[in-house]
């Protein structure tokens, strides 16, 4: 009963009241704010990276808008949290950034530059005049950054953490309006907020935490991933620890491999989307995609491909153009796209490129194949250079004769390379698996732990490298 008349006293004394003083920024329309959170979103994530990487969400909520956007938000935010257990994933304080209009997308990002250098300064002072011997600065980095206009931003070591502070930051908001109706809000003091955020009981259980896995707090896009190299490629990085978007023209394949991976490792790690990769909107709405959703990209796995076989005195225009819009073209757009963020992220990444054996060794009624792949491997080559300067990495892994699971190896590509080959299509599988060294079969899982290793920090000083993955097919050494 207490708590219902609390509810509809605060309802009364809300009613006809201006929400925290009602605006100071003015709002910009939904379209807009999507495209200045693009903007914003990986160089936030860049900055709040060092030295560890982090998941950035992003909420532009009405309620949210609404706050970080008023008169009052700019005072009241900076007073402190809701309840003493929210330092923990908040820290004591937001950062709120200071700006008047939020349609002018360079000076947005200026005053976030600003407001950042100011909250790590207090942030270290304030940690400074609390803290007793043997106690050491986490880190001065915020968990909040509001942008008035816009919107907010969290962050966390996965989606999980970052949407769980947001969820508290909601909270804060409505404890914060329905304080003011009554002619106030307050907190604890800073000493107080200090003793919660630096606890030593919390502090100590933090040490006991496991270790994190290989590709933890990164985000990696595979192309080609609803089916055999790709799919395996996905749920491999998925397992160390990667958020992973799975790009395919097959929508629905796409979706599958996302959700087998978010069973395996929990929410908010996968988003299956539909990506042709000769498609230039296509590919930004995937990018796009992974930026609202997790801040940014990492890793890049270069993978989608066709294949089509024929003699070229027999082969049309029409299917040398295919493979070299999806075989080549499509590893050019996307790879621009990657750029552009890790570019703008300024914290490095890694390229991979899936090629083939035939960059090396060619095959005969191939061209259209070999020809595309090898520009592939040249576009990746080129990368490398102008990628190191940025902290960049461009790797390829060329595999061969990867059946199982595989759509590159369709009936008709089955029969037309059994003719080249002159054997039949039953004899195909054995016929690839011993002209190889090793005379092993070549799996998904196989080219996958290639791909981990160029997509990690293990290969942290490699690029413009090609690794095999064929089981030793001499013809095909890189040389």
């Amino acid at each position: 009963e207490l708590i219902t008349r609390a509810e509809e006293a605060i309802a009364e004394r809300k009613r006809g009241r201006r929400a925290f003083g009602g605006p100071r920024v003015a709002i910009l329309p939904a379209a807009e704010r999507r495209a200045l959170a693009l903007h914003i979103a990986p160089r936030l994530r860049g900055r709040l990276s060092r030295p560890r990487r982090q998941i950035l969400g992003f909420d532009d909520d009405a309620r949210v808008t609404e706050f970080v956007s008023s008169v009052e938000a700019p005072a009241v935010s900076q007073i402190g949290p809701a309840t003493p257990d929210h330092t923990i994933y908040t820290k004591r304080l937001p950062c709120f950034v200071g700006l008047e209009r939020a349609d002018d997308a360079p000076g947005v990002v200026a005053a976030i530059e600003r407001s950042l250098a100011a909250f790590e300064r207090d942030y270290t002072a304030y940690v400074d005049a609390h803290r007793g011997p043997g106690v050491e600065l986490i880190d001065a980095l915020p968990r909040v950054v509001l942008v008035p206009g816009l919107g907010m931003f969290t962050i966390g070591r996965d989606r999980r953490t970052a949407g769980i502070v947001s969820d508290i930051y909601h909270h804060t908001i409505d404890v914060i309006g329905n304080a003011t109706a009554f002619g106030g809000y307050v907190s604890l003091t800073a000493k107080d907020a200090f003793d919660v955020e630096y606890w030593p009981l919390e502090l100590y259980k933090l040490t006991l935490a496991p270790p994190e896995k290989e590709l933890a707090r990164r985000i990696a896009l595979v192309t080609g991933g609803a089916s055999g190299i790709g799919r395996a490629v996905a749920r491999r990085l998925a397992t160390e620890g990667a958020h992973v978007l799975v790009g395919d023209v097959d929508e629905a394949g796409a979706k599958k491999t996302a959700e087998e991976i978010i069973a395996a490792v929990g929410a908010g790690r996968a988003l299956g989307l539909a990506m042709d990769v000769t498609n230039e909107a296509s590919i930004r709405a995937a990018f796009e995609a992974a930026v609202l959703t997790w801040g940014g990209l990492d890793i890049l796995v270069s993978n989608a491909g066709i294949a089509h076989s024929a003699p070229v005195a027999e082969m049309s225009i029409a299917d040398w153009e295919r493979s070299f819009a999806v075989n080549s073209t499509g590893h050019f757009l996307v790879a621009r796209e990657a750029m552009r963020v890790m570019i703008a992220q300024g914290i490095g990444g890694a390229l991979v490129f899936v090629a083939t054996k035939n960059v090396m060794a060619p095959g005969k009624d191939f061209a259209a194949y070999s020809a595309a792949k090898a520009a592939e491997a040249q576009l990746a080559k080129v990368l490398a250079l102008e990628g190191a300067p940025h902290g960049i990495r461009s790797n390829i892994v060329n595999p061969d004769a990867v059946f199982q699971d595989s759509r590159l190896w369709s009936d008709d590509v089955r029969r037309q390379r059994a003719q080249a080959q002159g054997i039949t299509v039953d004899q195909l599988e054995d016929f690839y698996r011993k002209r190889n060294l090793l005379g092993a079969r070549i799996l998904p899982e196989d080219v996958a732990e290639a791909v981990l290793f160029l997509a990690s920090d293990r290969s942290a000083k490699t690029t413009g490298c090609t690794i095999t993955v064929d089981g030793g097919v001499r013809e095909a050494f890189p040389r």
